[in-house]
């Protein structure tokens, strides 16, 4: 497909936007931003690639800021301007039709159909941020050895690939699934039953409402949504003071014990029962004023609201939807191999230090240390780092500092 690159605002003059039709995934349409360190020369292929994957509710463009060295980011498919040329916009599918589509082991063929395409024999770092970050665990675990040199894990500590769930989950229909969260649903029941009620986000994002509430009436409702969710997860909402939850060093917590521990999150991670997200973020911007897009990143704001507002925000809620739905039946034997594996090559861990994210699932943070990243390569210690000031949005809150993190990890990556 012949597309004209999408003009962005912002961009540093190194980079460049174009598509790559992905021929061996239904003509997956990918639009990626790239960067090259000699944009007189764009035609050569540098020696080292590294792939740069965003989470929910971003885009590419999320990674401007650090753009700045032999570096790709696509839109991932269901997001911004990447589009199935056989069946319309990927980000516009519909929620009953999304299950195998989004499945986490369908975007990790998409993943390596486009490292293919690009033409390198494999990826000297995968960095994930958010969902990005299982997505790049789920890469390394699954594609062949050789591919991915080294992984850097964003924002979501990667616990690893557990069983897949069971078939005879889905029995009393797929209203069951939509409404489970990741922790389980005896989580779900417990926090339903806490005075007063809460759900798990994850729940939220799965439901047939999710994606009409979170659009609104489009325009300015929805940049003040956006606005006000991006900042309650970044470093300058006083509401953010994360901490290890109490469960996460019991080596048996109850239910009970883990609802009364997730109720302490953000509202934002587990929020009342009857709100939605833009409830929550509505209520939180009443009673704080400051609460909206901060001045460095408006543009990021027009951007994002201009794509949501095109594609709207299903095709990311997919994601979600999928995680916690039973896998298709095609997809449980690979499940099934990848359960217990462990990420044998050199990893990191890079976040904000008042990201909720590192610690919203007790104990991932120590799985990933001492089990997932525990074999050859592992995560040394000067490798998990935690940026101060900085919240969820890390690569945009403080890119400076992320740029200099993963110069330093690639420079001993390439020296062992």
């Amino acid at each position: 497909m012949n597309t004209m690159p999408v003009e962005l605002p912002d961009l540093p003059p190194q980079i460049t936007s174009r598509y790559i039709t992905l021929s061996d995934r239904d003509g997956l349409n990918v639009h990626i931003l790239e960067a090259f360190p000699d944009t007189s020369n764009q035609s050569s292929t540098p020696c080292h690639l590294i792939l740069l994957l965003h989470g929910f509710p971003e885009l590419a463009y999320s990674w401007r800021k650090v753009l700045v060295i032999m570096l790709f980011a696509p839109d991932l498919r269901g997001f911004g301007r990447t589009t199935l040329t056989r069946s319309g916009s990927a980000s516009q599918v519909q929620y009953e039709d999304a299950l195998s589509s989004y499945h986490m082991l369908n975007i990790v063929d998409d993943v390596c159909s486009l490292v293919r395409a690009l033409g390198y024999p494999s990826v000297a770092m995968l960095v994930g941020h958010d969902f990005g970050s299982p997505l790049a665990g789920h890469l390394r675990l699954s594609a062949h050895p050789e591919l991915f040199a080294s992984v850097v894990f964003m924002s979501a500590p990667f616990g690893g690939v557990g069983p897949p769930l069971s078939q005879a989950s889905s029995e009393g229909g797929d209203d069951k699934a939509k409404e489970r969260v990741s922790l389980g649903s005896d989580i779900a029941t417990a926090l339903a039953a806490l005075q007063p009620p809460r759900k798990h986000y994850t729940a939220y994002f799965s439901t047939l409402s999710a994606n009409a509430d979170m659009l609104g009436q489009g325009g300015k409702a929805l940049y003040d949504f956006l606005g006000g969710y991006i900042y309650m997860k970044s470093g300058n909402w006083d509401g953010n003071d994360p901490h290890p939850l109490p469960s996460a060093f019991s080596p048996s917590p109850s239910i009970s014990e883990l609802a009364m521990d997730l109720a302490t999150l953000p509202e934002y991670y587990v929020m009342p029962l009857h709100e939605s997200m833009p409830d929550v973020v509505a209520r939180h911007v009443r009673m704080d004023a400051r609460i909206k897009w901060p001045t460095a990143d408006e543009v990021s704001g027009g951007v994002y609201a201009a794509e949501f507002g095109r594609t709207g925000f299903q095709g990311g809620l997919n994601y979600y939807r999928s995680a916690l739905s039973p896998p298709p039946p095609e997809r449980i034997a690979q499940l099934r191999a990848l359960a217990g594996r462990r990420v044998e090559v050199p990893a990191a861990f890079i976040s904000g230090a008042k990201d909720w994210g590192v610690y919203q699932t007790p104990g991932a943070v120590k799985k990933m240390r001492e089990v997932v990243c525990s074999g050859a390569g592992g995560m040394q210690d000067e490798d998990f780092v935690l940026i101060e000031g900085a919240g969820h949005w890390v690569q945009q809150e403080a890119p400076e500092m992320v740029v200099r993190e993963l110069v330093r990890f690639l420079g001993k990556v390439k020296a062992l």
